[in-house]
Parts: C-alpha cells; sequence; structure tokens
C-alpha cells in the first residue's frame, strides 16, 4: 500500500510542478508581449499573429505587469 500513496504523492506533485510551469510560461508571454509594445508592435499585429484577440493579448501582458506589483510590493 506504501507505494499507492508514494505514487500518489509524486502525482500532486507533477500537478503543482506543471501549474507552476505554465504560470512561468504565461508570465514569460506577457513580457515577451510588453517588450514588443514597447518597440511599437501594433497589438493588432501579435493577436493576428499569435491567432488570439487583443483582449487575449492585452490579458497576458497585464497579468505579467501585475506580478511585476506584487513582487516590488514584497
Amino acid at each position: 500500500m506504501g507505494d499507492v500513496v508514494t505514487a500518489r504523492r509524486a502525482y500532486e506533485q507533477a500537478q503543482k510542478d506543471a501549474r507552476a510551469l505554465v504560470e512561468r510560461a504565461r508570465l514569460d508571454l506577457g513580457k515577451a508581449i510588453r517588450d514588443a509594445r514597447a518597440n511599437n508592435v501594433d497589438q493588432g499585429a501579435i493577436a493576428k499573429e499569435l491567432g488570439l484577440t487583443r483582449e487575449q493579448v492585452r490579458r497576458f501582458q497585464r497579468m505579467y505587469e501585475e506580478s511585476l506589483q506584487s513582487t516590488e510590493g514584497a
């Protein structure tokens, strides 16, 4: 039975690791969008290239910018 418990813990840890990996990738995308916008790349062009809406592009950028604010306040 110990193997079952160990396997379950490994599974749960893998889920946590996957969520953290996705979050990091999401913030990296937001940073790339913010950097592109700072270099005068049109938001509509970014959205078209990524197959997203402009609102989705804004959301990625905003999540990245909010993550900066939360780390500055810490």
